[in-house]
């Protein structure tokens, strides 16, 4: 991005532009938005679109950088008061669910990232990874959760987290059932039990 607002107004107007940018990149795809359409959306001028960034790509590194920042605050949010690794997983799973059913055109912004920005799609995950790892490991030293390599741990978890919500909110579009979420729950409580033998 090429400047940040400084004052209330600007802000609205950046937010009104990422917004309307959401809705059109989810309805058309990345390579189908085009910021004609982008702008007339969001009710703002191509020069403004152009004060902000320089092209397309520049929007959808914005877009995911938000997006990732918005998920790890209502994670965050939606496990603390916790004190166990195991509950904070278990709740963690449900919050992801909940946050992904109500966003589900930030998600389909990341899956386009993909596609077109790999990098940024790394990045992405990488983040989460890197604070993920370090409450696992600092969970693994309490002997709250059996150890294992923090880094692969926090990427089987969120691989689980994301097929799952993939098979039930994107592709049907509706809410994980409760027995999926049982489930979920057995199976991190058979792989980060610290009494398993694995």
């Amino acid at each position: 991005m090429k400047y940040s607002p400084k004052t209330k107004r600007g802000e609205e107007s950046l937010n009104k532009i990422l917004n309307a940018a959401i809705a059109v990149i989810a309805e058309k795809g990345f390579n189908d938005a085009s910021i004609d359409e982008i702008t007339s959306r969001a009710g703002v001028s191509h020069g403004l679109f152009y004060f902000y960034f320089n092209n397309k790509d520049e929007l959808l590194v914005e877009l995911i950088k938000r997006i990732n920042k918005d998920m790890r605050h209502y994670l965050t949010l939606s496990t603390s008061g916790l004190s166990d690794r195991v509950s904070i997983e278990k709740r963690g799973f449900e919050a992801f669910f909940d946050w992904m059913y109500n966003n589900q055109y930030l998600y389909k912004i990341l899956i386009e990232a993909e596609s077109n920005n790999i990098e940024i799609y790394k990045w992405h995950y990488m983040k989460l990874s890197e604070r993920y790892s370090m409450r696992l490991l600092d969970a693994m030293n309490k002997g709250e959760i059996v150890r294992y390599d923090p880094e692969v741990l926090s990427f089987v978890l969120m691989g689980i987290a994301d097929f799952i919500a993939k098979r039930y909110i994107l592709w049907v579009n509706d809410r994980i059932p409760k027995y999926v979420i049982n489930e979920v729950n057995r199976i991190l409580e058979r792989i980060l039990s610290p009494k398993c033998n694995c």
